[in-house]
Parts: structure tokens; C-alpha cells; sequence
């Protein structure tokens, strides 16, 4: 669930004693409280005097919500009423960064950007004692789970213990790695104590010795905020990379679990636990708070290995068992096409973005073309490095593909050559470079290895025969604009172009001649491809769509919708079963060839709607314009939905037709009721 109603960045959160209620606090100084089932507002947002609120907890029976403020001031609420009642606990000189109640209820510690830590009665309000020593911002402060001690952590780079009761400091200070220290929690049985800093690790120590247990580092940004979970047996921290991570714990020791939590697009501030531990609520500095399921291990969220930057180009290997891609943050990623585990390490060697990935027609060798000017080789089997990197063009590289017997690699540049070298030596053909008018987007052999043809600027397409360093013909011209993909037929009788004219057009791979061209795309089309039985035509565009049609006539096949931002690669894999798409979105797909057809075939069916989803505005909608299911803006790039049979990306979601159908009702709250008719109902369920 996603909570929305701050308009500002959302500091805190915390859960209520029973699991019912959710508040929380925010820069633009406000408080909401949440029902926890439908993620309504309880009461009207209660307003801090126009502070931002920093801190946030719940007593202990519910009945009162504390918060601290950038004021400096302490504010109560009795939540007792409808109209909740406000007392003002003034003491701190600067904002008040953390805020908890003892177990019992008894006391109430507040820690300030005054460095100090004030212990207070939260009956009266009279302040108990002003706990001096930390010489920095006090960013948090937790009871033990008896209500005896203290903790405290500090941009002085310390934490400290205190004696609850009297005040009193307790041992010495603990130091970490240098780092100032933002969050600290207690374990329930009491003997350990977890920290998280800004040097993006977070800490386990023992509370009775002070020693540091372990230290666990994975987050990419500041850890902001750390805590166990009831039953002691995991924890949960949140970072600046807008992360959320599950961690179990293990003896004194800290290990990775297979969980993760993406889906805030800014800071994550604040974390809170269900008291059952079934459910994790955060905060973030996007405006929003979200409710996470942390009960099954199969998550609907699922981290996957994927690259950290935009993917460029994809090949799939000749026996179709792995697909390799390109991508911007310069690595080369083999992954198993059934599964989308990956099969290697990420190959790293070039210098900037990966345009070009092609695989050998034995499966042998990877090669991939960089902006570093370079091509490299890889050993399919091991990703070890094959020879020195191929160098000699004089600008980016855009384009790379092996000669189908594997002897020959060509190369498209911006400077503007195609550079073809001997696989087997690493060395350019006598033929060196051959050169073209404009720069080169892309280059591909025929089918029989005795062609070589490079479209790119300008919309010419280049042929070559027997590699002779001069064009069989004149160049071939699609468009005033840009070509960005060209494809033979598998029978060699075929050329496919796609350009920026959004236009893909077929020509006569002979004699040039131009046969038709297909009309659809709303926007440049970036790939294309053939399929095995020269049947189809696939293509992918910078309309986030996929589109198929009959490769004869041009007539529309089937529309692939599901990636979220502009297409870049599109290809049939082996057996012609199945298409693999990679997109800006940072998404790799496989579709169901036979599953588009059919679903293409059904446009009234709602399940198909499902099935296939259109999305406007967010909402999945029927064959009338009928809202259906809504999307939230985060999850649709991971939206995993047929004909999509797989998804490589950051995180995957999935949904289902529930074993006794479709609910609806007049707001989106009432679908959950029991007494809501059932309106639809499919035999079995329908993975969407």
C-alpha cells in the first residue's frame, strides 16, 4: 500500500501497539494517522504549529502519539477523543531529531540538535533530567526492552548508554568506523544493539560489553534507519539509495536474506515494524509512506541481478538457453533465458556505456562494442577476457556482429567506418575499414556471410559483397532520417529497416528494390528482426511498444505493451517461440509468441484485459475504457503480465485473479469486504 497526502518529504513513521494505525510525520508539519487495512486518513492531519515534524512515536496503549519538531518543542497528543488534544513540552533549544517512550509508558526521552537528551513524564510533562555528554546532534535515542537504559547515537560520532532512571551516563562511549552514527534500536531480548551511519553500513554490537559484533555494508547510501524485528530473528534498515533491506540475523553475526524492498524514488527517512512483524512501514522523503509485506519470503518484490544503468542492445546465444546485454553502466550480463538468473559475474572492462552485445554462432565468444572506441571479447562459457580489446576506430562504437561461421567480426562506428576483423587473431582484414558517408548505427551479415550491410545517419543503407572495399551498389535510401536497425531474412531474400521516421520498410535483398513498408509506430523505431520461418516481423520503438506483423503483407500481428519507457533491442530467440526485448526502462522481457497471437485474437474477454494490460493513467482497462486495476506509478515497470513469460529488472512484480474471482465495489475499499457479490469469476485463476 502506498499512503499519499504530504506535501513534503515524510520524516518519520510509526506503528501503533495493536497494528491498526500508522502515523506519521512530515517536513511540511503535519501528522496523519492511517487505518492500516484501507490506508484512509483516521482524523483530520493534526498540525505541529508549523514546524516541520522530525520524529514520531506511539505510547505504549495507544492512547497518546508524540512527535518532536524542527522547533525544538515536544508535542503530545491524547488520541482519546475524535478531536485530539495538544500539550507542548518545552525544554530543547534546537529540533528535536528522535522521540520514544519507555516500555511501560512511563517515561518519554527526547534527543536534540541541542545535543542533549531530555527524560520527561508524559502524564504531566515535567521533565525528569537533561542527560549532557554527547558534544554533537543527538539524531536517536531507545529504551531498552526493560525500560532500564538508554541508547543514544551522535554526529560526534559516538554512542552512548545512559541509566534510564537517574540519567546517568553508563560506561564508556562506543566508536565505530568514524561515521557519524543516525540510528540505533535494541533487540527484543535486550542484549545486542544495531546501528546504521553514514558510512552506509550498519552495526551490531553487544549491549552489556559494548563490543562490536559486526558490521554489514550493502546499502549505497547513508543508512538513515535501523530496526529489529519482534521475534528478534532479523532487522530492517533503511538509506538515501531509497532502499529498504531485510537482513537475518544469525548467532552473533549478520547475513544477507534473499529480500529487498524498492519502490520510493527518494530518501527513505524512517522505518516502523508491525507488532506481529508481518509488515514494514516506511517513510521517504518522495511524500509518500508505504506498507511492505515482510511475512513471505517470496515477495511480490523480488531483487534480481541486473546492471545499474540503462540496458543498450541484447543478443540471444544460438541454442537459446541465455541472453547477453549491453548497458550504460559498462558491463556485458549473461542471464539464463528461462529463469533470468544470471549465468556469469558482470563482465567489466570497458570504460563507457556497452552499445553492442552479439554472440558467436557456436556460442563460443561474446563480443561487445563500447563509446570507449573499443571491441572485446569474451569466453561465453567462463566471461574471461579473449585477447586485447580491438582497437582502431576513431569514435563511438554503436554496433557489432559475428559473420554466421563465426570467422569474421564487423564493427559500425561514428567515424564513420565498418571495421571487420578476424576473430581467430584479433587483427583487421585486409580490406581494413570499409567506409561510409555518415556515421554507423548498425551493421549485420547475410545469412549466407557473403554480404555485409550498415545503415546509420541520413537514412543509407551500405551494401557490401565479398567484403570488397567498395559498395555493390548504390546505397539504398530509406529516409531523410536516421536508420537505426536492419535485419536479413533468414532466407537472405529480405532486408528489414527501422528508423527515426517511425516507418519500417522491406527490401528486396538483390536488387535493392523497395517491397513495401509498414505504418503504425508513433514513434522512431530502434530494432528489428526476422523471424526463424521468415513469417513475421518484429519491432520494437521509442513508443514503448512492440509491434508484430506479417512480414509479406504488413499487416498488424499483435501489440506488446508492458515496458515503460523507450525500446532499444528486440529479438526472436532460436526456436522462434518467443521474443526478448530490452528497454530504457532497464527491463529485459521474453514474450510468448503464441500467447500474443491468441490474446490479440480476444479483445473482449476482461481476463485478457488483464492479461494484456493497456494502461492509461495508471488503471489496467477493459475493451470499453473500463478501469479495471489500478497500477501504482512504481510497480509498473516490474508489472510482470502475459504474454510476458519473464522479466529481468531490479524487481519484479506479479498478480493474480484470486481463487474466488473478481470483487468490485463502489470505492476501491469495499473490494475487500465479505459481503461484496462476486461479479466475475474464471475457472481457474489467471496469472496476470
Amino acid at each position: 500500500m502506498t499512503l499519499t497526502g504530504h506535501q513534503r518529504g515524510v520524516n518519520s513513521v510509526s506503528y501503533s501497539a495493536d497494528g491498526h494505525l500508522i502515523a506519521s510525520g512530515s517536513h511540511d508539519g503535519t501528522v496523519h494517522i492511517w487505518d492500516t487495512r484501507t490506508g484512509e486518513d483516521m482524523i483530520s492531519p493534526l498540525r505541529s504549529g508549523g514546524d516541520a515534524v522530525w520524529s514520531i512515536a506511539f505510547s505504549p496503549n495507544s492512547k497518546s502519539l508524540v512527535v518532536g519538531t524542527g522547533g525544538g518543542t515536544v508535542c503530545i497528543w491524547s488520541l482519546l477523543v475524535k478531536q485530539a488534544s495538544l500539550r507542548w513540552l518545552i525544554g530543547h533549544s534546537s529540533t528535536v531529531m528522535s522521540v520514544t517512550f519507555s516500555p511501560d509508558g512511563s517515561r518519554l526521552a527526547s534527543g536534540s540538535a541541542d545535543n542533549t537528551i531530555r527524560l520527561w513524564q508524559p502524564e504531566t510533562g515535567h521533565q525528569v533530567a537533561v542527560l549532557k555528554g554527547h558534544t554533537g546532534v543527538v539524531c536517536a535515542v531507545a529504551f531498552s526492552p526493560n525500560g532500564a537504559s538508554l541508547a543514544s547515537c551522535s554526529d560526534d560520532k559516538s554512542i552512548r548508554l545512559w541509566n534510564a532512571t537517574r540519567g546517568e551516563p553508563v560506561g564508556q562511549p562506543l566508536q565505530g568506523h568514524g561515521n557519524t552514527f543516525l540510528s540505533i534500536s535494541f533487540s527484543p531480548d535486550g542484549t545486542k544493539m544495531v546501528s546504521g551511519d553514514t558510512g552506509k553500513s550498519i552495526q551490531l554490537w553487544d549491549s552489556h560489553t559494548g563490543s562490536l559484533l559486526s558490521t554489514l555494508r550493502g546499502h549505497s547510501g547513508w543508512v538513515r534507519c535501523v530496526r529489529f524485528s519482534p521475534n528478534g530473528k532479523s532487522l530492517v534498515s533503511a538509506s538515501d539509495d531509497h532502499s529498504i533491506r531485510l537482513w537475518s540475523i544469525s548467532q552473533d553475526s549478520l547475513e544477507a536474506s534473499s529480500i529487498a524492498f524498492d519502490g520510493h524514488t527518494d530518501y527513505v527517512r524512517s522505518i516502523s515494524i508491525s507488532p506481529d512483524g508481518f509488515h514494514i512501514a516506511s517513510a521517504s522523503e518522495d511524500r509518500t509512506v508505504r506498507i511492505w509485506d515482510a511475512s513471505n519470503t517470496q515477495q511480490s518484490v523480488q531483487p534480481l541481478q541486473v546492471s545499474q544503468g540503462r540496458i543498450r542492445s541484447l543478443a540471444v546465444s544460438p541454442n537459446g538457453t541465455c541472453i547477453v546485454a549491453g548497458a550504460e553502466d559498462c558491463s556485458v550480463r549473461v542471464w539464463n533465458t528461462k529463469t533470468g538468473e544470471a549465468r556469469l559475474p558482470p563482465l567489466f572492462g570497458h570504460t563507457r556505456y556497452v552499445y553492442s552485445v552479439a554472440i558467436s554462432s557456436n556460442g563460443r565468444f561474446i563480443a561487445s562494442a563500447s563509446a570507449d572506441r573499443s571491441v572485446r571479447l569474451w569466453n561465453a562459457q567462463t566471461g574471461e577476457t579473449v585477447g586485447d580489446p580491438l582497437t582502431g576506430h576513431k569514435n563511438i562504437i554503436r554496433a557489432v556482429r559475428f559473420s554466421p561461421n563465426g570467422s569474421w567480426l564487423a564493427s559500425g562506428s561514428e567515424d564513420p567506418t565498418v571495421g571487420l576483423w578476424d576473430v581467430a587473431t584479433g587483427i583487421p582484414s585486409k580490406f581494413n575499414q570499409l567506409r561510409c558517408t555518415n556515421a554507423v548505427h548498425t551493421v549485420v551479415f547475410s545469412p549466407d556471410g557473403k554480404t555485409l550491410a550498415a545503415g546509420g545517419i541520413k537514412g543509407h543503407i551500405y551494401l557490401w559483397r565479398e567484403f570488397a572495399s567498395q559498395p555493390v551498389c548504390e546505397p539504398l535510401h530509406a529516409t531523410d532520417d536516421h536508420i537505426r536497425s536492419i535485419c536479413y531474412s533468414p532466407d537472405g531474400a529480405r532486408i528489414v529497416s527501422g528508423g527515426e521516421d517511425s516507418m519500417i520498410r522491406v527490401w528486396n535483398a538483390s536488387t535493392g528494390e523497395h517491397l513495401i513498408a509498414f505504418e503504425g509506430h508513433t514513434g522512431s523505431v530502434r530494432s528489428v528482426a526476422f523471424s526463424s520461418d521468415c513469417q513475421i516481423i518484429c519491432s520494437g520503438s521509442r513508443d514503448q511498444t512492440i509491434r508484430l506483423w506479417n512480414a509479406s503483407t504488413g499487416t498488424p500481428i499483435a501489440t506488446l505493451r508492458g515496458h515503460q519507457s523507450s525500446l532499444r533491442s528486440v529479438t526472436f530467440t532460436p526456436d522462434g517461440q518467443s521474443i526478448v526485448s530490452c528497454s530504457d526502462d532497464e527491463t529485459i522481457r521474453v514474450w510468448d509468441l503464441q500467447a500474443a497471437r491468441v490474446l490479440s485474437g480476444s479483445p473482449g474477454d476482461p481476463a485478457v484485459a488483464l492479461s494484456s494490460p493497456v494502461l492509461e493513467d495508471g488503471w489496467v482497462v477493459g475493451p470499453s475504457g473500463e478501469l479495471l486495476l489500478w497500477v501504482p506509478n512504481q510497480y509498473r515497470k516490474h508489472l510482470q503480465v502475459l504474454p510476458c513469460t519473464m522479466l529481468i529488472s531490479r524487481s519484479r512484480i506479479t498478480a493474480a485473479i484470486g481463487d474466488d474471482g473478481w470483487h468490485r465495489g463502489k470505492t476501491w475499499t469495499s473490494c475487500w469486504r465479505e459481503d461484496t457479490p462476486i461479479t466475475f469469476s474464471p475457472s481457474k485463476p489467471t496469472d496476470v
